[in-house]
């Protein structure tokens, strides 16, 4: 045990709580989860359930090797985030702003290559394969109305429909009235 306690502790470019116990800690990540982050304490040989305040330097940076690169570690390959790379053809596990940028770069190069997931992150649209005839809709309220809503809304539609033929007619009016003058 260290002399002292530390109550924040950076782990991957990241202010963790050293309150909390490892696993836990770990898992505050973007990118890792409750599995992904005891095995990582395994792999660094550091008891998943002590608090991370109280591990020594040693073992934070035997952490941060393993999440570096899990699979020299012993992390199986399945379960890494990134297996077989788009750009680099290795297994990678990637943790924090990569993960939003390597979805965004993936996002983009279906959308240049036109692929069907491409066209449908442009349209906004679902993109797994979901159902959209009745779920997913955005905008107008979609449902049965009541009677004497629609009544009104009828009513209101006839008035500005008559409100519109009378400023016609009067434009039309003015007109013959000019080329009278003239």
């Amino acid at each position: 045990m260290p002399d002292e306690f530390k109550h924040i502790v950076r782990l991957a470019g990241k202010d963790l709580a050293g309150e909390k116990r490892v696993q836990l800690a770990l898992a505050d990540l973007k990118g890792i989860n409750l599995n992904f982050a005891r095995a990582v304490a395994y792999a660094a040989d550091v008891d998943p359930f002590t608090k991370l305040g109280s591990l020594d330097k040693e073992k934070v940076d035997r952490l941060e090797k393993v999440l570096r690169n899990p699979v020299e570690h012993g992390i199986p390959i399945w379960m890494v985030s990134r297996r077989k790379d788009y750009e680099t053809g290795k297994d990678l596990h990637l943790i924090g702003a990569d993960v939003a940028i390597a979805m965004r770069t993936d996002i983009g190069r279906e959308r240049r290559i036109r692929s069907r997931r491409g066209i449908r992150h442009e349209l906004g649209l679902h993109v797994r394969g979901q159902r959209t005839r009745t779920t997913g809709r955005k905008g107008l309220v979609v449902g049965v109305k009541r009677k004497d809503i629609r009544i009104r809304e009828d009513a209101a539609k006839a008035e500005k429909g008559r409100r519109g033929r009378r400023e016609e007619k009067e434009k039309k009016e003015e007109k013959k009235v000019e080329e009278k003058k003239e």
